[in-house]
């Protein structure tokens, strides 16, 4: 049998390229563990960095309402000069004043608003100039001290009105917190999810190079049976080399998303695509162990959940609010009281400073105070819209906790179906090797055609696939329920910071 010169396929040129530019990027691989990429997660990611920042906001946001409570001292000092037109028609005079106070401010817990504090001022000069009018200025020197109490009876009173701010700070604190742990166990997931995507990727090239090593030599074989031998036909070359050519291309397309998943990868770590492109996993999927009672991951989500614990902390902070504005639409009836003593001293000249009258002046001030707005004003408005915002957070995690409960058991059946599918697939693809190895044997006898050999390996290359993909499923999916159960940061909490206290 005389036959042509075969012409090299385009992809033969090709595949020595791609196999170099393999050899070179293996060489500068940055292989990591899934451990490894979640922490590495956790000190680059952008996302989660903006939620530890906003953790670390909101505990600042409740020191500064915390040191709002503290009491406040203040203190002046003023000078003052104002001539007096009326002097007996001895021309202008004048009196010059100083003046300085001190008080100490504090509100408890239940509303009251003390004050103490004391003053001093000295004049000298107008009514104090001597009456013979020498030009003498005789000084006037007094001071006081007081305390004031201001109690509220009804608006601003009691401990839900005043300490509703740092309630709701530190609602929102734990909020903060929770969302953080949410976020941190949200870009673990993505982590995880990317890491093993990215090692299917690598499995899959390393399927179908094997599967090209094996067309090329079953090519090499029916050539040589074709034009050595003479007991092949051209028929052989072309199926062996047209299934070699398809392969090359899925190899080909192999890479490529290849690339993109590790980039995918980077993504998530905080690395630029260029550097991301070196990432290479390593190890096999691991056992998780059995799965926990859809009952058992019920109550662990409503306990444990990170986004349930968020919005929880939320509708605190809701109620807070409520109390709030429900007091401000109260009536303002304040009942206050102001003890104060005070010594005033003149010069008369002779014997210096004496204290006038004999005796300190005592005074009592006290009453009440009533502010009622016409026509209820903003507050009962302000108070309805917080009450009607309370019973829609209310009915929006009634809403979450369902889907979340949903959501847990499709997760389950998921990867009982995961499950499954590892063990056929793993017999399917134990069994297509079978047959694709019994068809080999089969073409050496003469007893089956290339067409045949081709179509078994092909299904054997399909089995390897469907094996990995079914193992990376039943992975991932495991990880989307702990995430969902809030169980997932558990795994990796040597590595991933935030954890709620």
């Amino acid at each position: 049998m005389t036959l042509t010169r075969s012409v090299p396929l385009p992809w033969l040129a090709s595949l020595a390229v791609i196999a170099t530019c393999t050899l070179g990027s293996a060489a500068r691989a940055e292989t990591l563990t899934a451990e490894q990429a979640v922490g590495r997660a956790a000190s680059q990611n952008p996302a989660l960095r903006a939620a530890l920042l906003e953790a670390t906001a909101a505990r600042q946001a409740v020191a500064a309402e915390q040191g709002a409570r503290k009491p406040t001292l203040s203190a002046s000092v003023t000078g003052q000069y104002a001539e007096d037109l009326g002097n007996g028609g001895r021309g202008l005079s004048g009196t010059t004043t100083v003046a300085s106070n001190v008080a100490l401010r504090y509100t408890t817990d239940v509303g009251t608003s003390l004050e103490v504090g004391a003053s001093a001022d000295k004049s000298w000069g107008g009514a104090a100039r001597s009456p013979e009018g020498s030009g003498v200025l005789r000084p006037t020197t007094s001071a006081e001290a007081y305390v004031s109490a201001r109690q509220p009876l009804l608006r601003g009173a009691g401990t839900d009105a005043v300490l509703a701010p740092i309630a709701q700070a530190e609602a929102s604190a734990i909020a903060a917190a929770q969302e953080r742990d949410l976020a941190a166990s949200q870009t673990a997931l993505d982590v995880l999810e990317a890491y093993w995507e990215l090692w299917y990727a690598e499995q899959a090239i390393g399927v179908q190079e094997q599967a090209l090593a094996a067309a090329q030599r079953q090519l090499n074989d029916a050539k040589a049976r074709a034009e050595t031998l003479g007991t092949g036909t051209r028929v052989d070359v072309l199926q062996f080399s047209t299934s070699a050519g398809s392969i090359a291309d899925a190899l080909s397309q192999a890479r490529a998303t290849r690339s993109a998943r590790a980039i995918a990868l980077g993504r998530a770590l905080g690395m630029a695509p260029r550097e991301a492109s070196s990432l290479s996993p390593t190890g096999a999927p691991p056992s998780l162990g059995p799965l926990p009672p859809i009952d058992a991951l019920t109550r662990a989500a409503a306990e444990r959940s990170q986004e349930l614990a968020a919005l929880r902390a939320d509708l605190e902070a809701q109620r807070a609010r409520v109390s709030a504005a429900e007091d401000a639409d109260q009536v303002r009836l304040d009942v206050f009281t102001t003890a104060s003593v005070r010594t005033p001293w003149a010069d008369d000249g002779t014997s210096g400073l004496s204290l006038l009258g004999g005796r300190p002046a005592f005074t009592v001030l006290g009453g009440l105070d009533l502010e009622l707005p016409f026509g209820g004003g903003r507050a009962s408005a302000d108070a309805a819209r917080a009450r009607t915002q309370l019973a829609a957070a209310e009915a929006r995690y009634k809403a979450r906790a369902e889907a979340i409960a949903a959501e847990l058991t499709s997760l389950r059946v998921t990867l009982e179906a995961s499950d499954e599918q590892v063990a056929l697939a793993a017999e399917t693809a134990r069994l297509a090797g079978e047959l694709a190895e019994a068809e080999r044997q089969r073409l050496l006898l003469g007893t089956s055609t290339s067409a045949d050999v081709v179509k078994a390996e092909q299904t054997l290359r399909e089995a390897e696939l469907r094996k990995l993909r079914a193992a990376v499923t039943a992975l991932t999916s495991r990880f989307q329920l702990e995430h969902a159960a809030g169980a997932l940061l558990d795994r990796f909490a040597s590595v991933l910071p935030g954890r709620s206290s």
